[in-house]
């Protein structure tokens, strides 16, 4: 049985407070559903559920927002399996996300896009990432020198060699990997105590089975 196939006969059962479970898109065709696929599925709940209950697995990065009478919730496990939600008749409770969930998210998907040869969309999400590790390199580079003003450049600005050598690599899922490292470096450099994740990431990338 595939994981997405899996993960909807949890949603079945993972609470009395859900009324119904209606999946749509590639799951509905077992025949098209690869390693790339999500789960997409639309729930009624009777009282709001806690998600990593629903979904019977941590979650690891997630977008939720409200669209007219639905929360949509595209969520990452931390086992790389991945749900793209439309919850109705109740709220899905999130926990406080993670302080990267957004780059998190996006490289999630990234991997994704490269994974099914979507490269123009994965490339535009890797370089989000990339530019706002240059943006913490620039910060590092203010603290440094206590100023925002320079007129040349300052010793942080290898970086950019570093990043146009990451991006000059073939655009795959694994890119997505690199980018997490540049990412991750560089935010620590103006954030002590940032203790990057990348469990999710890895997992979509270089699945176990």
């Amino acid at each position: 049985m595939q994981w997405q196939q899996e993960l909807l006969d949890q949603l079945g059962v993972a609470s009395p407070a859900v009324d119904s479970v209606r999946p749509y898109g590639s799951v509905l065709t077992p025949s098209e559903l690869d390693r790339w696929s999500d789960l997409d599925a639309e729930i009624d709940l009777s009282t709001e559920v806690e998600g990593q209950m629903l979904l019977g697995a941590e979650l690891w990065a997630w977008q939720s927002s409200l669209d007219d009478d639905a929360q949509r919730v595209r969520a990452v496990l931390r086992d790389g399996r991945r749900c793209d939600l439309a919850v109705r008749g109740a709220i899905l409770t999130l926990p406080q996300p993670p302080v990267d969930n957004a780059v998190r998210f996006d490289l999630a998907l990234a991997a994704t896009r490269f994974g099914r040869g979507a490269n123009a969309i994965g490339l535009h999400l890797t370089l989000g990432v990339v530019r706002e590790a240059l943006v913490h390199s620039m910060i590092f580079a203010d603290r440094q020198s206590g100023t925002a003003h320079h007129r040349s450049g300052t010793p942080t600005d290898v970086v950019a060699a570093e990043a146009l050598t990451l991006l000059s690599t073939a655009p795959t899922p694994a890119l997505t990997l690199r980018a997490a490292e540049f990412y991750a470096e560089s935010r620590a450099l103006i954030e002590a105590d940032y203790e990057p994740d990348w469990s999710g990431l890895t997992a979509i990338v270089t699945p176990s089975s």
